[in-house]
């Protein structure tokens, strides 16, 4: 999977050098051949970012990046498949960020993406993966589990930990509250995990993230 996981960025990353030579960026962005998450990486590549992948942090919450998190994520699948534990994927979105950004500023927004990454990182265990995805979303891998029950406890613990409010310094005290819609895949023991790379993992999280949103907000929603 690792190498796939290279030859992918390869692929990307000759698009990417394509088409800042012949000025076709916007073309290149809109290519409905390419999954979204293909585009993400895809925009990555065309803004400068590292086109090989090794461990970057995000400036503003200090967790993985993107493609710091993809790598180790191929990683956890390679080696997930010869072990009898569990795999699962968190994608989540903040529910009412923009509200936040609009009545507030984005200072404070960014105050409450750092507090909500800080929350995050205290709620998972120490092999678990943390990602700030962009934006408001994120992204925990959940490794070693031993049974689908405890996939569910700990998204509840995600969604908790964001849900309870953020108190945050301004001029004056500020609380204010967010919520999460979170889609959760998951690799149980013995399933085919060349069906799934990294990629399809986070992008079947997505789906189920969008159902939440969906179904009312503020919710958990497993991908089938």
């Amino acid at each position: 999977m690792l190498k796939q996981f290279q030859n992918l960025f390869e692929q990307l990353q000759k698009l990417a050098q394509q088409s800042m030579q012949d000025g076709s960026v916007l073309e290149v962005d809109a290519d409905r051949q390419l999954t979204p998450l293909q585009r993400h990486i895809l925009r990555e590549l065309l803004e400068g970012q590292p086109a090989q992948p090794h461990i970057v942090r995000d400036e503003l919450t200090g967790l993985l990046v993107r493609s710091s998190l993809l790598e180790r994520l191929d990683q956890a699948l390679g080696s997930s498949s010869s072990q009898d534990s569990i795999l699962a994927l968190c994608f989540i979105d903040l529910d009412g960020f923009k509200q936040i950004n609009d009545q507030h500023g984005h200072t404070i927004g960014d105050q409450a993406l750092s507090l909500v990454g800080q929350r995050l990182q205290n709620s998972i265990r120490s092999d678990d993966l943390l990602c700030r995805w962009g934006g408001d979303e994120f992204v925990v891998v959940l490794q070693n589990i031993d049974h689908p029950k405890s996939v569910e406890h700990l998204a509840d613990r995600l969604l908790n930990a964001i849900s309870h409010p953020l108190r945050l310094s301004s001029d004056e005290p500020l609380t204010i509250f967010l919520g999460a819609s979170i889609g959760v895949s998951i690799l149980a023991p013995g399933a085919l995990h060349e069906k799934l790379d990294a990629l399809g993992l986070i992008e079947s999280a997505d789906q189920a993230m969008y159902k939440a949103k969906r179904a009312g907000k503020n919710r958990i929603e497993i991908a089938a």
